[in-house]
């Protein structure tokens, strides 16, 4: 007798075959998804935490920085460490929640620091600024002194109607640049006085000089910031100071820079690719 084929046997193991094949298939394709989603969540965090790419858009850090570059910034580093002066720094604009700055730290937390004749004098000595670009028919800034509020100070509006820190009187600053001397930090217009520009974030809402304030500490540490192009950056010389929560890292590194300006082949600035941003030579 012949031996008949038990088609019934082959079906169930074509049909599990074609199971494996669509389990594997699925498999494959969760891994996939997986690793995307995993890549996504790891690049967000990079991005919140460690590592965060910036453009240029200005020229208020020219010659070290150009309109153009693209720059990585360590946003890692000043969760165990403060900024040190001369470190180029990105923060959010103090005065509007939707804007980033990049500017260079002058003077820190406890400084007194003015500028006369082009010339930055940090606790009354100069500063040596290689960095600094000035324009060849610049008009001669005179701004400050100004004392950089730190964590823990102590402020306070005497019956004289002036400014103390840590029981000594603090001047104001003025602009000098407007009849007024008031400060517009905001691009709305909107005129200030120096005691709200610079002291302004750091006492109760509509305090000024003409009622007493009694002994209150500052909460945070603060740093005044200039752009290097001086005569052409809108700097803590005209919106005040950044206060420490506002910092978002420090720039390191130049990965990439486009010149809109000429040819296409010329487009790329190759000189300035992989550039590392070292603090100047003391």
């Amino acid at each position: 007798m012949g031996i008949q084929r038990d088609d019934s046997q082959t079906t169930s193991g074509q049909r599990n075959e074609e199971s494996m094949r669509q389990r594997r298939a699925k498999s494959v394709f969760r891994e996939y998804v997986e690793a995307f989603v995993f890549a996504i969540v790891l690049a967000l965090v990079m991005r919140q935490f460690v590592v965060q790419a910036f453009k240029i858009p200005s020229e208020s850090m020219k010659t070290t920085l150009l309109v153009g570059d693209h720059i990585l910034v360590n946003k890692f580093l000043y969760y165990f460490t403060s900024p040190q002066r001369f470190d180029i720094i990105v923060f959010q604009f103090p005065w509007e929640e939707d804007r980033d700055f990049i500017k260079r730290v002058i003077g820190l937390p406890g400084d007194r620091v003015r500028i006369q004749d082009r010339q930055v004098y940090v606790n009354d000595q100069p500063l040596h600024e290689q960095y600094a670009r000035y324009t060849a028919n610049a008009r001669h800034d005179h701004f400050g002194p100004v004392v950089v509020p730190k964590k823990g100070d102590r402020l306070e509006i005497r019956s004289d109607k002036r400014l103390y820190l840590n029981g000594e009187a603090i001047p104001i600053p003025a602009n000098p640049h407007h009849p007024s001397g008031f400060f517009q930090p905001r691009t709305d217009g909107t005129l200030k006085t120096g005691l709200e520009v610079f002291y302004g974030p750091l006492l109760p809402p509509g305090v000024s000089l003409q009622q007493p304030l009694a002994l209150r500490p500052v909460e945070e540490d603060y740093y005044l910031v200039l752009g290097d192009n001086r005569d052409n950056s809108q700097d803590s010389r005209y919106w005040g100071f950044v206060r420490s929560s506002r910092l978002k890292g420090k720039a390191f590194f130049i990965y990439w820079s486009w010149d809109r300006e000429g040819s296409f082949v010329d487009h790329i600035r190759w000189d300035r690719l992989g550039k590392l941003l070292y603090p100047p030579a003391s």
